[in-house]
């Protein structure tokens, strides 16, 4: 099956998911503005997952280097910015769509007070209407993602050694 056929299903799939979601969102009573106050977009609200101890323990076993950013980002640009924006802003095409408010990525203070354990379990579990990913992605895809998710809040990766494991490439048409 050719990729972009591969993007175009995981799309519907991932608006399909939300379905459900929109419709709990829409019921929700919203308050109204207090008089004077101009009404604002919520800030997002921390993932509510619950995470084990393990697994906020868990130690990334990818190097941070910059092919494993660059591998992450591969994956990021395919798989979420839809949602998340190709900046990692939380300004994709689907947000208005969908009312959605995805993190912001490129906020040093959006991924501070998360272990790379926690990140790794975040994107296994997903949370409605974000599908977890653990079925679709391989560890390592998962790892380099975490990687690039850390880059955008700022942090510099080490220089690539070159003797990254080839099995940890990842194949994206460009």
């Amino acid at each position: 099956m050719s990729t972009k056929i591969l993007l175009v299903i995981g799309a519907i799939l991932l608006a399909l998911s939300s379905v459900g979601w929109q419709e709990k969102q829409e019921k929700k009573e919203q308050p109204a503005p207090s008089s004077g106050a101009q009404a604002t977009t919520p800030a997002p609200a921390p993932h509510p997952a619950t995470i084990s101890p393990e697994d906020k323990a868990r130690k990334n076993p990818i190097r941070f280097t910059q092919i494993s950013v660059d591998r992450g980002k591969k994956i990021f640009m395919t798989q979420c910015a839809i949602c998340h924006g190709a900046k990692g802003d939380g300004k994709g095409e689907m947000v208005e769509e969908m009312k959605i408010h995805p993190p912001d990525f490129t906020s040093p203070d959006a991924l501070k007070e998360r272990t790379d354990g926690e990140l790794f379990a975040i994107i296994g579990t997903g949370r409605d209407p974000m599908p977890g990913q653990s079925g679709r992605m391989t560890d390592t895809h998962r790892w380099n993602l975490v990687n690039y998710l850390r880059s955008l809040g700022g942090k510099t990766p080490e220089k690539a050694t070159g003797k990254e494991p080839e099995e940890n490439v990842i194949l994206v048409p460009q």
